[in-house]
C-alpha cells in the first residue's frame, strides 16, 4: 500500500515503488494499491494476499487507521500495531510516555486550535524555538521561530498540517541523530546517523532535496556515547510497543539526548536514511524488505 491522502503522499509513493521493486527482486508476487485512489481494497480478500507492507507516510498509514482495517479483515501487515502506531504519531502522548521512562527530551508547549491567541500569550516563550504539527510523521509545517513576527505565520503552518493541536518546542542546538531499529528477531539499533543540513534547521527542503544535507554513517561518537545514543532509541521504540521496524530522530547536545520524534514507517526509497543505515551493517535493500515482509508471514503462520 502506497500513496493515500496525507501530505506526505508523495514520499510514500516513492517508498511504494522502492519497495514494490524490492519484493520483486525477493521473489515475491505483488499487488500495489493506493488507497487514495484504488477501489479494489476489499479485493484483498479475495486475491488470498497473504500480507501487506504498509509504505502509507503520515496520518491515514501512520496513524493506526489502516492498521485497524488490515486487522477487520485479519490480514497481517508490517510495521507496528494499531495503539503503538497511534501513540507514535501522536507527539503529546509520546513524549508522556518518554518522561515517565525518564528519557530527555524538549521542553514544549500544547497549542490547542481551539483557543485565541494574543501576542501576550507567548511572552514567557524564549527565542528561537521550534513550531510543529501535533501529529505528522515528517519535516511538513515544521518552523523554526527565532522572532516574534515569525511566531504567528508558523502556527499558521502548522495547524494547516493538524487542525487539533501543534507543539511550541524548544529548539536545542546540537548535533541531529537518528537510529533506526530493526526487528531481527528481537529489536536491534542499527548505526548511529549524523544529520548534517545545509543550514541551521533540517527542515523539509534540506531533508528531501538531493545534496542539502550530509549524513555520516556511522556518525562519529566516542563509543560510550555512542551506544547511549542507540540504547535511548531502543528505549523510546519499546515504551511504545512498536515493532519490526522505526527510525528515532533526536539531537545529541553535551553528553545529553533528547528525542524529538518516531517515525514507525520511515522512509523506504533507496536513499532514505532507514535503508542507509541497513546498508552499513551489510544488508541491501531488497533484503531488508524481505526480512521486514517476513515478520508479518510470520504472525499470519502463528
Amino acid at each position: 500500500m502506497k500513496g493515500g491522502k496525507s501530505p506526505e503522499r508523495d514520499i510514500s509513493l516513492k517508498s511504494g515503488e522502492a519497495i514494490e521493486e524490492a519484493l520483486w527482486k525477493a521473489g515475491y508476487r505483488t499487488l500495489s494499491i493506493d488507497p487514495a485512489e484504488d477501489q479494489r481494497l476489499f479485493s484483498l480478500l479475495k486475491e488470498r494476499v497473504d500480507a501487506v507492507f504498509i509504505a502509507l507516510h503520515g496520518p491515514g498509514g501512520e496513524d493506526g487507521t489502516i492498521q485497524g482495517w488490515l486487522e477487520t479483515l485479519n490480514i497481517p501487515y508490517t510495521g507496528s500495531g494499531v495503539l503503538a502506531s497511534a501513540l507514535a504519531i501522536d507527539k503529546k502522548s509520546s513524549r508522556k510516555i518518554w518522561k515517565a521512562e525518564g528519557l530527555g527530551q524538549p521542553e514544549y508547549l500544547v497549542i490547542d486550535n481551539e483557543v485565541e491567541f494574543r501576542s501576550e500569550d507567548f511572552s514567557f516563550l524564549r527565542f528561537p524555538f521550534i513550531v510543529k504539527p501535533g501529529r505528522s510523521g515528517s519535516t511538513l509545517g515544521v518552523s523554526l521561530v527565532k522572532e516574534k513576527k515569525e511566531l504567528f505565520p508558523a502556527l499558521q503552518k502548522a495547524f494547516s498540517y493538524d487542525k487539533k493541536y501543534v507543539l511550541i518546542e524548544e529548539y536545542i542546538q546540537g548535533r541531529e541523530v537518528t537510529v533506526g531499529i530493526l526487528d531481527d528477531p528481537e529489536p536491534r539499533a542499527l548505526p548511529v546517523i549524523e544529520i548534517i543540513p545545509e543550514h541551521e534547521f533540517y527542515d523539509y527542503e534540506t531533508k528531501y532535496t538531493q545534496g542539502k544535507s550530509q549524513y555520516i554513517v556511522p556518525a562519529h561518537f566516542a563509543p560510550e556515547d555512542y551506544g547511549k545514543i542507540q540504547n535511548v532509541a531502543l528505549k523510546a521504540y519499546k515504551s511504545l510497543g512498536c515493532r519490526d521496524f522505526a527510525r528515532v530522530d533526536m539531537i545529541w547536545r553535551e553528553g545529553e539526548v533528547y528525542l524529538l520524534e518516531i517515525n514507525t514507517i520511515p522512509g523506504m526509497t533507496k536513499i532514505s536514511l532507514f535503508p542507509k543505515a541497513a546498508r552499513a551493517e551489510g544488508i541491501q535493500f531488497h533484503q531488508l524488505v524481505d526480512k521486514i515482509i517476513q515478520r508479518a508471514l510470520r504472525r499470519k503462520r502463528n
